[in-house]
């Protein structure tokens, strides 16, 4: 395999991890540098600013967020791409990293052939969509959503956090059993304005085994997206009920208040 040039940093709390991945990178022929916590990483991130990171995000002390965090400080155009390592059934945490601009994740344990894969995407994906919120007028955005994702851009603007994180929650957890809804998920990080988020998810849907033809014509819209700003409408094939059904679901709840009650007891 030839001889890449990137840096690639690995942090993660456990040694065996950082050197399963470090082993796996340089065979491919990446530097890597490894860190073993938030600290270290930001060190590392200073001295030689890496054009990947491979972050635990659940790790003693300061956690993986705190790198995200200090990464979205920095302008979009000194920021690397990030890749999240996290188990199973995390769902609020990958959401949350995926909203503060990670561009891809993985399960931990994870394969070598999974991890190339993300790599490859990761370094391949321009520039700019490493920001976790494109700045597009939310008058000018809502005229191409549906109306569950323009109340789902309004609630972004809005910062109606809870509405969004419950949306990606519910969506989320049926992605693990059911990689189609990867689409859906794809087009609510878009109306968020995460373009890197909503690739990664259009492409997870593009190669589940059963294939995705919406989220193909999603991906392939986006791509194109500089030439056409305005792009075409988000492509939700036949689950676009079930996302207003999710979201209305969430709008019954917080408007019963014995539902409010209850739910904090």
């Amino acid at each position: 395999m030839p001889s890449r040039s990137e840096n690639i940093l690995v942090v993660d709390d456990e040694q065996n991890i950082r050197l399963l991945l470090r082993s796996v990178l340089e065979s491919d022929g990446f530097t890597v540098s490894v860190a073993a916590g938030v600290e270290e990483a930001i060190d590392s991130i200073e001295q030689r600013m890496p054009a990947l990171i491979l972050l635990d995000l659940l790790m003693p002390g300061s956690d993986g967020m705190t790198v995200l965090e200090y990464l979205n400080q920095k302008p979009p155009e000194q920021r690397p791409r990030v890749i999240v390592l996290t188990a199973n059934g995390r769902v609020p945490v990958v959401v949350k990293a995926m909203r503060l601009g990670a561009s891809d994740y993985l399960e931990k344990p994870t394969t070598p052939e999974d991890l190339r894969i993300s790599v490859a995407a990761a370094l391949e994906e321009s520039a700019d969509a490493a920001g976790p919120h494109l700045q597009i007028p939310q008058t000018a955005r809502d005229e191409t959503l549906g109306p569950t994702l323009a109340r789902i851009h309004r609630a972004v603007w809005n910062q109606d956090i809870h509405f969004t994180e419950h949306v990606l929650g519910v969506l989320f957890r049926k992605a693990w059993s059911d990689p189609a809804w990867f689409n859906l998920l794809g087009a609510v990080f878009e109306a968020e304005g995460n373009r890197g988020a909503a690739k990664t998810f259009y492409q997870k849907a593009v190669n589940a085994p059963a294939g995705c033809d919406a989220a193909s014509r999603n991906l392939s819209r986006l791509e194109n997206i500089d030439a056409d700003p305005a792009g075409a409408d988000i492509d939700l094939g036949e689950q676009e009920t079930f996302l207003s059904e999710i979201a209305a679901e969430h709008e019954s709840h917080h408007s019963d208040p014995a539902l409010s009650t209850r739910s904090h007891s």
